[in-house]
């Protein structure tokens, strides 16, 4: 055997290389597509033979995912940190330049502040619009009952 076939086998003196792993968004939108094919898939087969439906659900359901079986899953600490990344705390972060940084905390605060009176705006408009269409309603209910009786009273008077 020459020396570079037994160089590229991972033997026990030597480790084998992890499998590049595919881009995590690649892997979501991959499974996305998956789950979507698959769906569909299973119910057109059982759509038309029911047993063909359960052997394409159980193939399916073996083979997980159009993710290529040459590239390995992402860990659970690597998705932890993609989706710290996205989370609204992570705006908290530094920049490195502290007048931005101090701006940018200031400018945050103020929008949260103005949210928070425009919020209480509005709760006090449909308040004061509630009651309103209420005061308008109990009068409109008071002005038939009063007419109402008036009525009652003129047919009363007739008959007498």
């Amino acid at each position: 055997m020459s020396d570079a076939s037994v160089s590229s086998w991972p033997g026990p003196h030597r480790t084998a290389e992890p499998p590049e792993r595919l881009h995590l968004s690649v892997q979501i939108i991959s499974t996305l597509l998956f789950g979507a094919f698959a769906i569909t898939a299973v119910a057109l087969a059982f759509a038309h033979f029911w047993p063909a439906g359960i052997l394409l659900a159980v193939l399916l359901g073996w083979r997980g995912g159009f993710v290529p079986q040459s590239f390995g899953p992402a860990h659970a600490a690597e998705i932890a940190q993609t989706v710290r990344a996205l989370a609204p705390e992570s705006r908290a972060r530094q920049s490195g330049n502290s007048s931005f940084d101090s701006y940018r905390s200031d400018m945050l605060k103020r929008l949260e502040d103005e949210q928070e009176n425009f919020e209480t705006f509005l709760d006090r408009l449909r308040s004061a619009s509630d009651k309103h269409e209420f005061d308008q309603f109990m009068d409109d209910r008071a002005e038939a009952a009063r007419r109402a009786r008036i009525e009652d009273a003129q047919a009363v008077d007739e008959k007498a």
